[in-house]
């Protein structure tokens, strides 16, 4: 039996590529938002993400002043 094994991998840099953040270690079957929450990024957000700056995320991470996440459809919904 052939098995694939995933380590969890997650990068934060700003628009010049520098590295501010980063994850890794978590089983590939860990969901992003929980990897997340083990981030500096996460934990100390007022630090690691200067006033008047963001990131952009996908819909797994929270929606913050600091982490700009799209909108989720509502159950049984649309978005209008």
């Amino acid at each position: 039996m052939k098995r694939n094994l995933r380590i969890f991998k997650l990068v934060v840099m700003p628009h010049n590529l520098q590295i501010v953040d980063y994850g890794l270690g978590h089983p590939g079957s860990v969901h992003d938002a929980y990897a997340f929450q083990a981030t500096k990024v996460a934990c100390e957000s007022n630090t690691a993400i200067p006033e008047g700056h963001w990131m952009w995320a996908d819909s797994a991470y929270p929606l913050e002043p600091w982490c700009i996440s799209p909108f989720k459809r509502p159950r049984g919904g649309n978005l209008s």
